[in-house]
């Protein structure tokens, strides 16, 4: 690797870790502890993929893991949205840089682009308020939550259906813990290449 790249990573990785640390000391955020900064990166990324509810919850404060944590809804209905949502779901990692208490890996995702699911679903969550406006549907929430997330499954398993795909390389900010562990800095940067640059809806 370069001496170059490599001193602009740690420093971008430093930076981070100068911004995010008191958020990580003050804050109720718990993020995962590994032993080598690869591993950190590879117990996120697998746990990710394969919807592991312990993972999950240790980053609950970042908004796209606490929608796919918390969505509300028919559990085979959710269950098809994950489905999608990571069936062609990979990852590389392509180098990683540490130094001292900081550490920064360098990935490239890849996935289906999800980027018109928000616009493909809130057309159609339009379209169907319209044209159930005076029925009963319309005046009960649960039900109408059921048909807008139902909507917007649909639009995510259509883009998952084809071909568009999305490739984005992202810088993984990592910092020691102090106890022979490195625990990941989640960013929304990260989780929306893992999505497919997926925008969640309001439901």
């Amino acid at each position: 690797m370069k001496k170059g790249l490599v001193k602009q990573m740690l420093y971008f990785a430093r930076m981070i870790a100068t911004l995010i640390m008191p958020i990580i000391m003050y804050s109720n955020v718990v993020t995962m502890v590994s032993a080598t900064p690869r591993e950190a990166v590879t117990d996120f990324m697998e746990g990710l993929h394969a919807q592991k509810t312990w993972v999950m919850e240790k980053y609950m404060d970042n908004a796209y893991v606490n929608f796919l944590n918390n969505v509300q809804g028919d559990e085979a209905v959710i269950d098809r949205m994950n489905d999608a949502l990571f069936q062609d779901f990979s990852y590389q990692i392509e180098e990683i840089a540490s130094k001292n208490d900081v550490a920064v890996a360098k990935i490239i995702i890849r996935n289906h682009d999800f980027s018109g699911v928000l616009n493909g679903y809130n057309a159609a969550s339009y379209q169907y308020v319209m044209t159930n406006l005076y029925t009963e549907e319309i005046a009960d929430k649960n039900a109408l939550n059921a048909v807008c997330l139902e909507l917007y499954v649909q639009q995510i398993e259509g883009a998952a259906a084809g071909d568009a795909m999305v490739e984005t390389v992202v810088f993984v900010p990592m910092v020691e813990d102090g106890y022979y562990g490195w625990n990941i800095v989640m960013t929304d940067e990260l989780m929306l290449a893992v999505l497919g640059n997926l925008q969640p809806p309001v439901l």
